[in-house]
């Protein structure tokens, strides 16, 4: 996992014109405080129900506070997006890809030049709003 985080990183390093190991280096470093975090989500026992009347799990709607976030899905649905519109849209799980999603410590890196956003196709795209945009769909 590491090893695909550092080649997303440096691809997109390399996509916004910077050093290619700007980012990298951040989490090969001995020093690094990357993580590897495992979710499990079992289900909701029958009858248990959210105030809006639907069985709830997960962590809810949040941002990811690192540099980025790879995600499997192992073919379990229940990611969601949220899209600029403010409505969310289920991402397909997909055993045969990672998903990347752009955290928050990337964004206070650019000075918030980089917006990720779902198009509805439910593919997330990259814009970097400086001089170049480019795309992210699966990383294997």
């Amino acid at each position: 996992m590491k090893r695909v985080c550092c080649e997303v990183l440096e691809a997109m390093a390399d996509g916004l014109g910077l050093g290619r190991n700007v980012f990298s280096r951040m989490v090969r470093e001995e020093r690094s405080d990357s993580c590897l975090r495992v979710n499990r989500y079992p289900p909701l026992m029958c009858g248990v129900e959210t105030l809006s009347g639907q069985n709830l799990i997960g962590f809810g709607e949040h941002t990811d506070p690192q540099i980025i976030s790879v995600l499997r899905s192992n073919n379990t649905s229940g990611l969601q997006i949220c899209l600029t519109d403010g409505t969310w849209a289920s991402i397909p799980p997909d055993h045969s890809s990672f998903f990347v999603n752009v955290g928050d410590l990337l964004q206070v890196l650019l000075t918030r030049d980089i917006k990720d956003f779902a198009t509805s196709e439910g593919m997330r795209q990259f814009l970097i709003t400086k001089d170049i945009d480019f795309s992210l769909g699966h990383c294997v």
